[in-house]
């Protein structure tokens, strides 16, 4: 095969002479590049390499994992200030509850300060800001420390109330007897059996026979049993050095070591031992000697 080039102005020409092994060749070379640049064009204009296919898959599985793991976070978020509120919540219930508790041990009427009421508030806000989720945290800690406070407070009233309350229940009070009367008193009198003047260590209360007998405060029966004079008598041990006696009883109701509370039978009324008639003689010891049981009995 020949190829025959002409200059412009036709005064000149080129011409080669090519075998048609080598002509094939360079047809089919050619054709290759033609048809490599053509499927290179195409895929460029009109579909996403392999790896960059790739990389945005790994793009947006790393976003997935990211919107994950922050949903993650704001759920432990949530659940942790959740449960600090409701912690609150329930220590406030509970202080609560003490107060009430402390005002019925104490008397004190709470009418006044509306505890099943939420407390009035008022007042014009200007500049309001969102609170922060630093702010929050400081003011419950804050918040949870002030409860602290008040709980250990309220709580050491509690005990002095009760102390108090145990104290003053164990101290003598009242009379012996419901019905009935005082037909002797404390200190010299004239004996009714020999007419002579003597020491009387206690009251006598005159009353029914088989009446009951009671304790005039908290404490543990000390000893039981018949005394020469005294007949069937009963100690209680109240503490704090006071001792309270009953005798002439007729029947005991409780026995040595029973732990006995202010207002509990503990005897039938009876007239054993030196004794002209149905009636207790009641004694109170402070420190193993004898009072005036009038002075508390009044």
């Amino acid at each position: 095969m020949q190829i025959i080039i002409i200059s412009p102005n036709n005064t000149t020409h080129r011409h080669w002479h090519v075998p048609p092994v080598k002509l094939a060749m360079i047809s089919i070379i050619t054709l290759t590049i033609i048809v490599m640049l053509t499927l290179f064009t195409y895929q460029s204009l009109y579909s996403t390499p392999a790896t960059i296919n790739a990389i945005l898959a790994v793009q947006q599985k790393d976003s997935v994992s990211n919107n994950d793991k922050f949903t993650q976070q704001s759920e432990e978020v949530q659940t942790y200030y959740a449960q600090r509120l409701g912690g609150l919540q329930a220590e406030a219930i509970r202080l609560k509850a003490l107060t009430e508790k402390l005002a019925r041990m104490s008397g004190l009427d709470t009418a006044e300060y509306l505890l099943d009421v939420e407390p009035a508030q008022g007042g014009i806000e200007r500049d309001e800001l969102a609170i922060t989720a630093d702010e929050f945290e400081f003011n419950s800690t804050e918040l949870a420390a002030l409860f602290d406070q008040q709980s250990l407070q309220l709580s050491s009233i509690q005990d002095y109330l009760i102390t108090e309350d145990n104290i003053e229940s164990a101290i003598p009070s009242g009379r012996p007897v419901k019905a009935g009367w005082v037909s002797s008193y404390y200190g010299q009198r004239v004996d009714p059996f020999t007419g002579k003047k003597a020491f009387h260590h206690g009251l006598d209360f005159a009353g029914k026979a088989g009446s009951g007998v009671y304790s005039v405060a908290d404490g543990i029966v000390s000893w039981t049993g018949k005394r020469n004079g005294y007949g069937v008598m009963i100690d209680i041990d109240h503490g704090n050095g006071y001792v309270t006696r009953y005798a002439h009883n007729k029947t005991l109701k409780v026995k040595e070591g029973d732990r006995i509370t202010k207002g509990q039978t503990i005897a039938l009324m009876g007239s054993t031992g030196r004794s002209t008639g149905p009636h207790v003689h009641f004694e109170i010891l402070r420190d193993g000697k004898t009072v005036n049981p009038y002075n508390f009995v009044k």
